[in-house]
């Protein structure tokens, strides 16, 4: 069988990323990079090299994304979209009706109207649109909800995650759209709950989905969302509480802004026991009855599982991509909903925030941030809930039959 024809949208940041994942696929045997475009201002001196590379080993250069969509007819089969968050929409929409199919990085759009749509827009092209959360890929978390779907756990009652991950002011200066709640008018909704630590409120909402290829729908969701940093607009410190419609409980925890790293581990509660799954992706089941199972990635790296496995559905040996966004529309509905929920992004008042380092590495540090986000995961609660002295409470968001997300509108509380 042909391998299957890949094209990158960028040559910095990830997508770098995707470049090296499809390199593997090419090494195997079942894809190969056949295109990139390259945007005006990437065509400088040091990508020189790296252009010069790619048209060593006949990849096609394209300057701009129409002619990508258009010279790339009969030679590109499927095109990977690791650029910003803004443009995700537009560039997804014109992808598929062009005839291609995709592989949208995470988050997939700022808004479930736009999900929405794209999901029309994938059924009436008959195209498929691969969703980039690696997580969904990793080999112990599907064996982990394999587990969970057998009943192995019982019925799951709660699942918890933390994950505090430092991020200095390079991170913020990467690109226009970090740390940016708009760009250009356009909805970005960046922080950790919404990009860098995304994944793994995805992952808690894939976990306690009714069946292995669907996520959890939600009921409600309450969050809060603070900045410690004077110069974003988006969050960095934030927690989220929600219910799915089975009564599932999901508590999520992140900061940007920690003492010390805490990669992210998550635990699910069931009635006939509990299971954790951490950041190398290992995972523990523990039962009522005394059982312990222990797994983890069967050393499959999970980016490059992303594009195995929509190689294997352009090639027909599996019917659909394993982040869809079908399954993923609930992560986009919990963004919403928090975001509706918060109303605004609260400022930590600066007594209370600390910097460590200085220019490009410097790192802002909220004052016992760590120990509340522990306490608050462990009792099952929202920062406010414990009066912490700068938290603002929220309400509960309604997002049952939730179709359109609108910021300047008031959101359905319960």
């Amino acid at each position: 069988m042909n391998k299957v024809s890949f094209a990158v949208v960028g040559l910095r940041n990830f997508a770098q990323n995707h470049i090296r994942s499809i390199k593997t696929l090419h090494d195997e045997g079942i894809g190969e990079l056949r295109a990139v475009m390259i945007r005006d201002q990437e065509r400088c001196q040091d990508a020189a090299d790296l252009m010069a590379e790619l048209e060593a080993q006949g990849v096609l250069l394209y300057s701009s994304y129409e002619e990508l969509l258009g010279q790339g007819q009969g030679v590109v089969d499927v095109i990977t979209l690791p650029t910003a968050v803004q443009n995700h929409y537009e560039l997804a929409k014109r992808g598929m009706e062009a005839g291609y199919s995709l592989v949208l990085e995470k988050p997939p759009v700022p808004t479930v109207q736009q999900v929405d749509r794209l999901m029309a827009i994938e059924e009436a092209s008959g195209k498929f649109c691969s969703i980039g959360f690696q997580m969904i890929h990793s080999r112990s978390l599907r064996r982990l909800k394999q587990e969970i779907c057998s009943g192995r756990l019982g019925e799951i009652k709660e699942i918890t995650c933390r994950g505090y991950w430092p991020r200095d002011r390079a991170y913020y200066n990467r690109n226009d759209w970090a740390g940016r709640s708009l760009v250009d008018g356009m909805l970005v909704l960046d922080g950790p709950i919404h990009n860098a630590l995304a994944h793994y409120l995805n992952n808690m909402i894939f976990i306690a989905g009714p069946s292995m290829n669907n996520s959890a729908e939600l009921r409600w969701v309450r969050a809060e969302m603070y900045r410690s940093r004077p110069f974003i607009s988006a969050d960095d410190t934030s927690c989220l509480e929600a219910e799915t419609v089975t009564g599932t409980r999901l508590y999520f925890y992140v900061t940007h802004s920690p003492h010390s790293r805490l990669d992210p581990v998550m635990e699910v509660v069931g009635t006939k026991g509990t299971a954790t799954w951490n950041y190398r992706e290992e995972a523990t089941i523990l039962t009522h009855d005394g059982q312990v199972l222990s797994f983890d990635n069967m050393g499959v790296n999970p980016w490059i599982e992303v594009m195995r496995v929509a190689a294997r559905v352009h090639r027909g040996e599996l019917d659909s991509p394993y982040s869809t966004l079908a399954n993923s529309r609930s992560f986009v509905v919990a963004i919403n909903g928090a975001y509706d929920s918060v109303r605004y992004i609260n400022p930590i008042p600066e007594e209370y925030v600390t910097t460590t380092l200085t220019g490009e590495q410097e790192c802002a540090v909220v004052q016992d941030i760590d120990g509340f986000l522990d306490q608050a995961c462990t009792e099952r609660k929202l920062l406010s809930d414990l009066g912490v002295p700068w938290a603002v409470s929220t309400p509960r968001i309604d997002v049952e039959n939730y179709t359109e997300f609108n910021p300047f509108c008031k959101p359905r509380t319960l």
